[in-house]
């Protein structure tokens, strides 16, 4: 799997970039919303990685463009300061998965699996 990671840490990414490789899976990096989309304009990654808290372009910003655009890549959202209303957010627009971002490198490999699956989170009422 293609899996395009987008976090203003690099730290974060670039580990959480050599877990997913050391499983077999290519990944490209991105640190801010705006490269993110230039990435995906211009590569088809088959799922992504997003954080929520970043400068300029935040992850909903990004993930409501990607599913403007694309609505068909999995994006697992990562969080470590994310609110109520920013997780409800992301679930409305279908993220696959949100995990918190302490637990990234923990639970990243259930996240797979998730998009693997291409299972989404379930709708909230009315919506």
């Amino acid at each position: 799997m293609n899996i395009l990671i987008v976090d203003d840490e690099p730290a974060v990414a670039e580990v959480l970039a050599h877990s997913l490789s050391r499983q077999g899976h290519a990944t490209t990096v991105a640190h801010s919303g705006e490269e993110a989309l230039r990435i995906v304009r211009d590569a088809t990654p088959d799922a992504m990685f997003l954080d929520v808290s970043m400068p300029g372009m935040n992850g909903l910003d990004v993930l409501q463009e990607i599913k403007r655009t694309r609505p068909s890549l999995a994006v697992v959202v990562i969080t470590g300061h994310a609110t109520d209303a920013e997780l409800d957010e992301v679930k409305r627009l279908g993220a696959v998965d949100v995990i918190p971002k302490p637990a990234a490198l923990t639970h990243y490999h259930q996240a797979i699996e998730r998009l693997g699956r291409k299972t989404r989170f379930p709708s909230p009422k009315g919506v």
